[in-house]
């Protein structure tokens, strides 16, 4: 049997402190022998070549499968790819013994080993995470075979047996031929290169060469570390682009995004290209990182190194996104269970966005060392105020102590530099994460500190950035614990797309974004409100609070109001300002609640929101806090659409406030006035007496829901197609990328559901409908529409389809069959379930019941519950729909065929049924 010995680069036997075996070396040797004994000197080129294939198969198979079942039991990230490489070592020295004979040398003299064959040609070089010796369960084998100047054809024969038989073991690999120099012109015409080089690591054969190799390397690549951290930074910087320079990906690549495996590479390259390091731990001795910073280090790339080894096993492949249906198996895996308020997948992401920040603050801390070491001169030092000292134009302290010596300085250090607006050192924010127990209970107190944080919420410029760099240097949730409960708290759903605190950072720069007068044109209606705060340290308080107790258990919203009275005081608020904030974050549901889930047109609803309200300057606050939170929710999540049904809701409340309007016959004079003024708009271009029957034919609750100009625009849309049996007009809104569909034809029950049906047939989103009926049995029905790839329904073409579709089905010559439309593969929203649930309010309206839907978005979903409450006979009235990611809230306002409200019978029996129609619609 041959004793080949398997090799690191320093000589020592590799994974010699294994927990156990990954594979039986003797068996696997003995196999090899056996094979060779049998095929002679040459067993590539006979009947043993298949042999040998199947022995390192085997082989292959073992070893990943031991290491497997000890990532199943609980390994180490280190562990699991720390043995892939092994393997991988251990199958690419047999195979070279093999290609070279030296396995039939050993046999028949009994002595030969990997490590004497001076007449090798070529090294055989481990490259890129293979080099690092960070093999994941499915990562490529990335290969460099050195090869001598004129090398021979037999040494291009050997590579290529290597490189095929490889590849008959199922691996990817990546190769690359090159002699001395194309390495080392390759190196330096492209930066991929030169970084895979860089991690280079000799597996076998001519050891001179590979040594030769380094030498070059050094002397001819590496002698430029400035170009080479210019280059990978402008690389980190473009890859950090592709991912909206955001660590909060709602399905994070842990690989590519920031705060993942690469920016560790990063740092481990410019170390390694700079200070001539093997490993990160070898910077400590240089006072470039701390044994703190370092350990914090190992752990996250030690919970990165088990999600993508997680990753990898899960989908059987090389997989680094870390998906939505990966993300509950993981969990799952990794033993997070779901607690009152909190799923077991949010905690386990919580813990990665907690990680993700943590690697990219102490890359950039450590790359801006290195940056601060190539500059050509040396940065003055002016001094600013106390101890705070300009760097360039970086705020740095002049002392290591000067927070031991005044803790308060810690918090200073955010004002200074929002008021002179200097970026802060990284120095001084790694110091301030290094003192962070300074942070305790007599600081949060303290005057100059709290004084010093209301300066920060209420300056002119620069207060979601002062609070972002706080929350990243880990002081902000120090200083307000609340807040720090909820760092990194993750949502596990498709509309949340910020982590609790990122999201409430971004509320708190949206707010500062209208103060600033930057969306005048987007947002009028709050920029002039917001002119007339009084006090905008309450208003930025509870934007920030708002969701201080998400993750709690509960209604966050009453919980959030709590501990706001708790957390106000201590930051200095009077009783006055702390019941107001408490008041906003109580209710900062409500205004959206209200304008996309209720109908406005029922005056009931605007007399309730206003009773809620309670006063004018309550309402306008809470209009701000809503259009910031919403705009912080994430991208596409804020559109015209939504601004105008809030806007919408305010000004029809705002009368009722200002004026004491808060019985029926009040609503009735102010739709009066509506009806005038709408006239007013349309006297000058029609004929006063259509216009007037026109405004007539409507009943109050029309003028109420609809602003002046909107019932204008629906009379010029409609103008001279009064008397045709259907009248269907669109009109294109590119700012919300939606369409206003109206419909106007003799109103008859079920016709919402045959509308949607309609619809449905010719795959177009319904994002809202209001049906109106007009006192001569007439139908005015408003949709706002979208097409299947939620853009405008604005080709003419397509609007002629839908014309004609919708003429077939309401006269009866067409059925709906939602079968044949184009149906939009939802795979995101297949990963989460929305058990289906039906709430009724009996008295929030006085006319009607009121029916909200909660399920899982589909398609068809709107036609499927209509046409299920047509055939359960409700009449529908009003129905608004709210799409939140994979979760849809449907409001319907219903009544029974003789105009009341629905029973409590009628009720169940229409739940049962709804359940019964969404399972056949599609399985939750």
């Amino acid at each position: 049997m041959v004793a080949l010995r398997i090799t690191f680069l320093n000589g020592s036997i590799m994974h010699q402190d294994a927990k156990r075996p990954l594979i039986n070396i003797s068996e696997l040797d003995e196999a090899i022998t056996d094979a060779v004994r049998r095929h002679g000197p040459s067993p590539f080129e006979s009947k043993g070549r298949q042999e040998l294939v199947n022995i390192f198969k085997n082989a292959l198979q073992m070893g990943r499968e031991a290491l497997r079942i000890e990532h199943e039991c609980g390994a180490t990230g280190r562990r699991i790819v720390k043995g892939h490489t092994f393997v991988m070592d251990l199958l690419l020295n047999r195979l070279h013994a093999l290609v070279h004979g030296i396995a039939h040398q050993a046999v028949e003299e009994g002595a030969a080993t990997l490590d004497e064959h001076p007449d090798e040609r070529y090294a055989m070089v481990a490259t890129g995470g293979y080099g690092r010796g960070e093999l994941a369960p499915y990562s490529d084998i990335d290969l460099l075979f050195i090869i001598p100047d004129a090398a021979p054809s037999e040494i291009t024969d050997k590579i290529e047996k290597v490189l095929y038989f490889l590849w008959d073991l199922g691996l990817d690999v990546g190769q690359a031929v090159r002699t001395l120099d194309e390495c080392m012109a390759q190196a330096n015409e492209e930066i991929e290169n030169r970084t895979s080089m860089l991690e280079s690591r000799f597996l076998a054969g001519n050891r001179a060469l590979f040594k030769n190799f380094s030498e070059h390397f050094q002397e001819r690549v590496l002698s430029d570390p400035a170009r080479f951290l210019k280059e990978k930074l402008e690389e980190q910087s473009k890859r950090h682009e592709r991912f909206g320079n955001s660590l909060f990906y709602l399905e994070p690549n842990i690989k590519e995004n920031p705060g993942g495996l690469r920016d560790i590479h990063t740092l481990f390259w410019a170390a390694k290209y700079r200070y001539k390091v093997m490993r990160i731990k070898d910077l400590i001795p240089q006072q470039l990182i701390t044994e703190e910073e370092y350990t914090t280090f190992t752990r996250a790339r030690e919970f990165l190194w088990r999600i993508r080894n997680a990753l990898h096993y899960t989908a059987d492949r090389r997989d680094d996104r870390l998906t939505f249906g990966h993300q509950l198996t993981i969990a799952q895996d990794f033993g997070y269970r779901d607690r009152e308020g909190m799923l077991g997948v949010e905690q386990f992401m919580r813990r990665y966005y907690q990680t993700a920040k943590q690697i990219h603050n102490l890359c950039q801390v450590f790359l801006h060392q290195y940056t601060v070491e190539h500059k050509d001169t040396e940065l003055q030092r002016q001094p600013l105020e106390d101890c705070f000292v300009l760097e360039g134009n970086l705020l740095a302290v002049d002392s290591p102590n000067a927070f031991e010596q005044d803790p308060a300085r810690m918090m200073i250090l955010f004002e200074i530099a929002q008021r002179h607006g200097e970026a802060i050192h990284p120095n001084a924010l790694r110091q301030i994460t290094g003192h962070l127990a300074l942070a305790d209970r007599t600081f949060r107190v303290d005057e100059r500190v709290t004084t010093s944080f209301r300066n920060i919420l209420t300056a002119p410029n620069g207060v979601a950035w002062a609070l972002r760099s706080m929350n990243n240097c880990g002081l902000l949730g120090r200083f307000i614990p609340e807040f720090g409960r909820i760092i990194g708290q993750t949502q596990h759903d498709l509309f949340h797309v910020y982590t609790v605190d990122e999201h409430s950072i971004l509320a708190v720069e949206a707010l500062r974004a209208i103060r600033a007068g930057r969306l005048m044109k987007e947002l009028p209606l709050a920029s002039e409100l917001i002119s007339r705060v009084r006090n905008p340290l309450v208003l930025l308080m509870a934007v920030l609070f708002h969701d201080i107790a998400k993750g709690r258990g509960g209604n966050h919203e009453i919980k959030g109001a709590i501990m706001a009275r708790e957390v106000c005081p201590r930051l200095g608020l009077d009783r006055q300002a702390t019941e107001q904030v408490a008041w906003l974050v109580r209710n900062h549901l409500i205004f959206s609640h209200t304008a996309f889930r209720r109908d406005i047109n029922d005056p009931e609803t605007v007399f309730q929101f206003a009773r809620q309200m309670g006063g004018l300057e309550n309402m306008d606050m809470l209009l701000l806090l809503t259009v910031s939170d919403i705009r912080a929710v994430g991208p596409n999540v804020w559109s015209e659409w939504k601004a105008s049904l809030l806007r919408r809701l305010y000004n029809v409340t705002s009368q009722v406030i200002v004026r004491g309007l808060f019985k029926p016959e009040d609503m009735a004079e102010l739709a009066a006035e509506q009806r005038e003024a709408t006239f007013e708009l349309l006297m000058n271009d029609y004929p006063h007496n259509e216009v007037e029957t026109y405004l007539e034919r409507f009943y109050d609750d029309y003028f109420i829901g609809f602003e002046t100009g909107a019932v204008a625009e629906h009379f010029r849309s409609l103008y001279g197609k009064f008397d045709e049996p259907l009248a269907v007009c669109f009109r294109t809104n590119p700012a919300s990328h939606t369409t206003d569909m109206l419909i106007y034809c003799q109103d008859h029950p079920g016709l919402i559901s045959r509308i949607s049906g309609a619809l449905a047939m010719e795959s177009i989103s319904i994002l809202s409908a209001n049906g109106n009926t007009t006192k001569d049995g007439m139908a005015l029905d408003i949709f706002v529409i979208q097409d299947w790839q939620a853009q405008p329904v604005a080709d003419l073409e397509k609007q002629q389809m839908v014309k004609q579709t919708l003429a077939k089905i309401l006269s009866g010559k067409l059925h709906p069959d939602t079968h044949k439309a184009h149906k939009p593969k939802i795979r995101k929203e297949d990963h989460f379930m929305v058990p289906t649930a039906v709430n009724w309010d009996h008295h929030a309206s006085e006319i009607y019941t009121i029916m909200e839907i909660t399920t899982r978005n589909r398609f068809g979903l709107l036609h499927a519950v209509t046409r299920t409450l047509t055939e359960e006979g409700a009449q529908i009235s009003t129905c608004k729909i709210a799409t939140y990611g994979e979760k849809a809230i449907d409001v319907f306002y219903l009544k029974d065929l003789f105009g009341l409200k629905l029973n409590h019978n009628r009720c169940q029996r229409i739940e049962r049924a709804l359940h019964a129609a969404l399972e056949a619609v599609e399985p939750e």
